[in-house]
């Protein structure tokens, strides 16, 4: 393989065998001193040497772990920069079945349930038949009742398993191992307001329970202990490093100073118990490190805790505060309503208490990372920003514009001038390719979705997944980096052709992409120093794929696999063809 090297950089351990080496390979580091390389050494968990074949390999000694990768591509570790951890820990146990309306699609989902949930533990999920149901009465079918699911077909998917399943109607389907377990027979007596449903012909049990039958059953479920969260917690981690990811940006909450808020709304909600991550490293399980955004309402106690800019360590970091404007809040009316253009989500208990609690945080020196959807939710938020640095004066501020949907391109200029960052999540953008010009008209909507005109003017993006997808559940974010980065490059679904792109004068490239997965976010939490490329005396995160991503064309990353994932100089990952 031929690629364009520099020259060996050695850090402290000049001379000194490595632990890990990885040779005969391209090295794409996301290092502007240093762009590519041959081979890269590993020694406890920094990064030792980055160079060619012949320098690196002289670290290697008889002990030493290798790999000739035989020219496949080595890059840092991807950083997912917004997740929500707790969120995807809940979704574990359920089978998504909101967009479902057919026994075969709700079988399919229950399978895939069944492969990840222990024997043993319940299964759950809902509301099957709600997208069918709401068509249903947008067509003036009001009445619409999804499908009844068989018993005998469910039971043959799940043998091991209990399953409590809503329906969009409120009513519920339980297989025979959770009737067995609620200890529900042919001969339990209805409850009041609710009846167990009987085959007319056998008496025996159907599945369905009707009102408060299915309540009741609902209420007798297992409380949420931490042994169950940390069950799912230990196999979530390996799917993030399956994909290649050896950090997140996680929208996360510290339980003690929570307690001590007093919210008017459910503020925190997809907030996750930062004690999940604790418990995990304390047992030696978390194999990603973790930057938490944690509430801007909270500021305060979390101050008076000593929790700030930069206090954690190496796996648990924190700095950034996560808030919110708005719902969608927009200058002008949108989406067909000539009198509506959005609102402060219920999560802003007040404007003005955002505003000062804003100005406040940033006085401490906390990063400012805001959920913005709207050209007005996206300009106030460079107003507070703006009155911030008047107010507290300047310095290497790192704010965040979280989604940073439909922007004016005024603003867009304005963030670039503010040295923002981006945190753009394509998915989003796919599910409005449809609907947004007859939303926003085809002036407004030229901007709804950006990407290359971010870059254009100075505006870092982070690419990010927003896993495990809608609080609802009725959408699935896709957590894949390489997938992602495809949408964000041809701005189309797979599959389709480039004439189906969506503005395509707003693709970003490969190495765009690579970047709003590395290097951008490390730069996002102050960790640039540490982290995100590959460069001696950085920690050694990195990630080997099964094909050069940058050699080929945007199709070749839906065909590229994570191969090796390795987190602080250990691999967490590797597949079974390496």
């Amino acid at each position: 393989m031929c690629v364009s090297t520099s020259s060996l950089a050695l850090g402290e351990y000049d001379g000194v065998a490595a632990d890990l080496i990885l040779f005969n390979t391209k090295v794409w580091t996301a290092d502007e001193n240093r762009p590519l390389a041959e081979a890269v050494a590993i020694r406890g968990s920094k990064i030792v040497a980055v160079g060619t074949n012949e320098e690196v390999l002289r670290l290697l000694g008889p002990s030493v772990e290798s790999f000739d990768l035989q020219g496949r591509l080595v890059i840092p570790g991807f950083i997912d920069g917004h997740t929500h951890f707790e969120n995807a820990i809940e979704w574990f146990f359920e089978a998504r079945l909101m967009d479902i309306d057919t026994e075969a699609r709700m079988i399919e989902r229950l399978a895939e349930a069944v492969q990840r949930v222990p024997k043993g533990l319940w299964i759950t999920g809902g509301d099957w038949g709600e997208m069918a149901a709401r068509d249903a009465r947008k067509r003036g079918l009001a009445n619409y009742v999804s499908f009844i699911p068989g018993l005998i077909e469910i039971d043959a998917v799940s043998p091991d398993h209990p399953v409590l399943f809503r329906r969009h109607d409120g009513s519920y389907f339980a297989n025979s191992l959770a009737f067995k377990t609620l200890r529900i027979n042919k001969y339990t007596p209805d409850p009041g307001g609710g009846s167990y449903i009987h085959d007319t012909a056998s008496g025996e049990l159907t599945g369905m329970l009707m009102h408060r039958a299915g309540d009741r059953a609902h209420l007798a479920l297992p409380p949420k202990t931490r042994k169950l969260t940390l069950i799912a917690a230990r196999e979530l981690m390996k799917e993030l490093n399956r994909n290649g990811i050896t950090s997140i940006g996680d929208i996360a909450r510290i339980e003690e100073a929570s307690q001590q808020m007093n919210y008017l709304t459910n503020v925190e909600r997809s907030y996750s118990d930062v004690s999940i991550f604790s418990d995990l490293k304390d047992e030696g399980a978390l194999t990603v490190r973790v930057h938490a955004l944690l509430p801007l309402a909270a500021w305060d106690a979390l101050h008076s805790r000593g929790i700030g800019p930069g206090s954690g360590d190496k796996w648990i970091q924190f700095g950034a505060l996560k808030s919110f404007i708005d719902g969608t809040l927009m200058f002008e009316p949108y989406d067909d309503k000539p009198n509506y253009s959005g609102n402060f989500t219920f999560r802003v208990q007040s404007p003005q208490r955002s505003h000062d609690n804003f100005l406040a945080a940033d006085r401490l020196r906390f990063e400012m990372a805001t959920h913005v959807i709207g050209d007005e939710a996206i300009s106030m938020y460079l107003d507070w920003l703006e009155e911030a640095i008047q107010a507290n004066g300047p310095r290497d501020r790192r704010p965040r514009l979280i989604h940073m949907c439909y922007p004016r391109l005024e603003d867009i200029k304005r963030a670039g001038v503010l040295h923002a960052f981006a945190d753009i999540t394509p998915s989003h953008m796919m599910g409005e390719v449809e609907s947004i010009e007859k939303r926003l008209g085809p002036e407004r909507a030229q901007y709804a979705y950006t990407g290359k005109t971010l870059i254009d003017n100075g505006v870092r993006i982070n690419l990010v997944s927003d896993w495990p997808g809608d609080y609802y559940k009725i959408d699935a974010s896709p957590l894949n980096p390489l997938t992602n980065i495809y949408l964000a490059v041809v701005r189309h679904y797979p599959g389709e052709p480039d004439s189906k792109s969506w503005h395509r004068d707003e693709a970003i490239s490969i190495e765009d992409g690579l970047r709003a997965y590395t290097i951008n976010p490390a730069w996002a939490t102050h960790e640039e120093k540490i982290k995100g490329s590959i460069t001696v005396g950085k920690l050694a995160d990195l990630v080997v794929l099964s094909a050069d991503v940058l050699a080929g064309s945007a199709d070749d990353l839906l065909d590229t696999n994570v191969l090796l994932t390795v987190v602080d100089g250990k691999v967490v990952y590797r597949d079974n063809s390496l």
